[in-house]
């Protein structure tokens, strides 16, 4: 059971974040401007005119119209109603009884002529008293009936053609009553269903000339008796007609309701004869007469006009509002996977609002309509999936393109070509650019859409049996479409990337490029510090294509991640400590001094227009962290000079812990890498037990937890670390010096050349 006060309490917690906050907002605001900008097309002027007037204006149909001839359907629907069998119920009871009461009369015949047999040809009249006295009231015949059954030489043959006849009349059928057609059906087929039987029983077909009524069944009751039992004899006959005709019951009944359910469901299987005004049919010029077929036609127009627009506009805010909850569904559950910080959704805002505002023109165009393009191949739909996938993710551009192609199959005036090649561009959109890695790439993905939109263009042309030079004109528009949305796209790419600071592969390519003016700064004025940027590089980024992070990202958050030391690099141990001032520090001052790298190395960034998501690589590398060899040294002098108090505080990084998997790899690698210049003839056991104290360290002290690193992806972070420096502090051989050789040269040569000299 649904608990609604913990939903509403979810709900208010969700809409507490400004990112989902404003995210809905932003789609709502989509959704009212696309409701008004479709709702133009329900929208048309009406028309008052007589048949044998001027036109004043030109009217012409503004979007493709179906409509029911009524004439028609009720044409058909007549047709299928009359088609439908009356329905007579038959009640198989009276038949049973009228066979029990002909059982009964030869029973009480036959007991009597058991108890007085007959002698010779004496007079019947002893049996007839006896069996007169025996019989029941509803068995009482006349005198001659029931001499004429005590006389009979076969009761059982007789017994048998009376239950015939019985049986024959019953089956037929008679009418409790005329029948009245009181739901004035011109129909005269009939259908009779058998009631209150045992067993399976079946209907049959009759038709309503056919049912007799009590009068009519008495009439041609004699004639039914010769026809069943040929053989009787003339006195025999005319008792079994005496018999029947006493005991006549109709058992047959007109069912109004079933023949009136039977009717409806008739009328309701009757699909509406339809017609269709096609858009841009010129119903009349201005100038012409108004004929007859005119006004019809104007008067359709009209009501459409004033009776479908509410429906029309209420079902299209209904169905994208549909598609709102269902962002909003994946939103809420995974709000970091679809939109990754607040300015994603004005991104994403702002391209469905250029997408509908631009289609809606396009559809308004006339000469669009008139050229026989189909719509779609005008729109940018790959162009926006593009730009999303590579902006973002994949699933925010699938969640987008669906959308566009509702969007677009309506627009188009509920066009199958435009929905079937809407879903092929968006769809190519999303997935054919998900790892391009030059810009050269867009042009190939591009020629990808186009030939893919062509083939679907043939295959459209083969279905709708189009002239091959409409289909030749949309295959060249279908290319056309894919390479200029594929070029759209890379131009527009770095205005977003500059103005919302989004770091796309690309933009992380310009980042990589060492020979940027602050790399080489930092070569001159901060070698250490270079050197090590670059190995912290090189280790996060093995790191996470192991992990499957981000592996470009944390390359280039590694380059960068120290850039605040460049102004101060000689008071960094890396760069072999220059400063002069270092003598005179305290261990507090040094310590601030060097933790104050952080936000001069933000500052930088800034200045340098780096983007957001390698700011958070400079402010996060160190965590939380504490300086724990200052601290320990400012401990130290406490013991030693007096009750001075120390705030482990001020020897502390101020954070924030890496938020990412790519910043938390960067600062694992970060003091990794700098811990393992300090140990002394490192080898393979020192390295993996500093590595894994790291990283334990790291993740007691809380550093990790914001990151959503799991356990198992550490165990590969400390794999691929451990590979690099193996391979960076692997044992070397002892090259000989070049004296030794040369000495050794010399012992050779006058070893060989002592001999020879003796010779001579």
């Amino acid at each position: 059971m649904i608990n609604f006060t913990d939903a509403r309490r979810k709900i208010n917690i969700y809409f507490r974040r400004p990112g989902i906050r404003n995210a809905f907002f932003y789609l709502l605001g989509i959704v009212v401007i696309a409701t008004v900008l479709l709702s133009f097309n329900a929208i048309g002027k009406t028309y008052t005119y007589t048949v044998g007037e001027i036109s004043h204006d030109d009217i012409k149909v503004p979007y493709d119209i179906r409509y029911t001839i009524e004439t028609e359907t009720e044409k058909e629907r007549q047709r299928e109603v009359d088609g439908v069998a009356l329905v007579f119920d038959r009640d198989q009871s009276v038949l049973v009884e009228r066979l029990g009461i002909v059982n009964a009369l030869m029973n009480h015949v036959a007991s009597t002529l058991k108890e007085t047999p007959p002698i010779g040809t004496e007079d019947r009249t002893f049996q007839l008293i006896l069996l007169k006295d025996t019989l029941p009231k509803y068995l009482q015949f006349g005198d001659d009936v029931l001499l004429e059954l005590l006389r009979l030489e076969n009761p059982a043959e007789f017994r048998k053609a009376l239950s015939r006849i019985v049986i024959y009349l019953y089956e037929r059928g008679i009418l409790n009553e005329p029948y009245k057609n009181s739901l004035n059906l011109a129909n005269k087929n009939v259908l009779i269903r058998p009631i209150n039987a045992s067993g399976e029983v079946k209907e049959i077909t009759a038709s309503l000339e056919d049912l007799w009524l009590p009068e009519t069944a008495r009439q041609n009751l004699l004639a039914v008796c010769k026809a069943i039992a040929p053989d009787l004899t003339a006195e025999q006959m005319r008792a079994a007609y005496q018999i029947v005709r006493s005991n006549l019951k109709p058992n047959l009944s007109f069912n109004l309701e079933e023949t009136k359910k039977r009717v409806d469901e008739a009328a309701k299987r009757v699909k509406p004869a339809t017609g269709v005004l096609k858009k841009g049919l010129m119903i009349v010029r201005e100038g012409d007469v108004i004929t007859s077929d005119a006004l019809e036609n104007i008067n359709l127009l009209n009501r459409h006009t004033t009776t479908a627009n509410v429906s029309y506009i209420v079902g299209i805010f209904l169905i994208q509002l549909l598609f709102l909850l269902i962002f909003g569904y994946f939103l809420v559950s995974d709000y970091s996977a679809i939109l990754e910080d607040n300015k994603s959704s004005i991104v994403v805002f702002t391209l469905l609002l250029f997408f509908i505002l631009f289609s809606f023109f396009v559809s308004r165009a006339e000469n669009v309509h008139s050229s026989k393009f189909i719509f779609a191949l005008v729109l940018p739909l790959s162009f926006v999936t593009m730009i999303l996938v590579i902006l973002y993710n994949i699933f925010l551009a699938l969640l987008v393109g669906v959308y566009m192609v509702f969007f677009t199959f309506v627009i188009s005036g509920f066009s199958f070509p435009s929905l079937v090649l809407g879903f092929s561009s968006a769809m190519l959109g999303t997935f054919i650019v998900g790892n391009v890695e030059k810009r050269t790439d867009f042009l190939k993905s591009g020629f990808v859409i186009g030939a893919a939109n062509a083939f679907i263009v043939c295959a459209v042309g083969f279905m709708r049996e189009l002239p091959f030079a409409l289909v030749l004109r949309n295959v060249e528009l279908s290319f056309a479409n894919g390479v200029v949305n594929a070029i759209l796209a890379l131009g527009i790419i770095p205005v977003y990337e500059n103005l919302f600071g989004i770091s796309t592969r690309f933009k992380l390519l310009e980042l990589s490029d060492l020979n940027a003016p602050i790399f080489k700064r930092m070569l001159i004025r901060a070698p250490g510090t270079y050197n090590h940027s670059l190995m912290v590089a090189n280790m996060a980024e093995a790191a996470c294509k192991d992990i499957g992070a981000n592996a470009l990202l944390a390359r280039v958050g590694g380059y960068y991640h120290d850039i605040g030391k460049i102004n101060d690099s000689g008071i960094y141990i890396e760069n072999r400590v220059t400063d002069p001032r270092v003598k005179t520090f305290s261990p507090l001052e040094y310590s601030r001094l060097i933790i104050s790298h952080v936000e001069k190395g933000v500052v930088l960034a800034r200045e340098q227009g780096l983007p957001d998501s390698i700011v958070d690589f400079i402010r996060e590398h160190h965590g939380k962290s504490v300086m724990t060899y200052f601290y320990h040294q400012a401990l130290e002098a406490v013991e030693a000079d007096g009750p001075d108090s120390v705030r482990k505080g001020d020897f502390q990084y101020p954070g924030p812990p890496p938020s990412s998997r790519e910043s938390a790899v960067v600062m694992l690698a970060d003091a990794i890498e700098a811990a393992s210049r300090s140990i002394n003839e490192p080898n393979k056991a020192k390295l993996e037990g500093m590595v894994k104290k790291i990283i334990f360290n790291r993740l007691n002290d809380g550093d990790l937890e914001f990151s959503e690193l799991t356990m198992s992806e550490l165990n590969k972070i400390q794999r691929s670390f451990l590979r690099i420096l193996f391979g960076i502090f692997h044992t070397r051989i002892e090259y000989p010096e070049k004296s030794d050789v040369a000495r050794l040269e010399e012992k050779i040569q006058k070893k060989e050349n002592g001999p020879a000299g003796n010779g001579e």
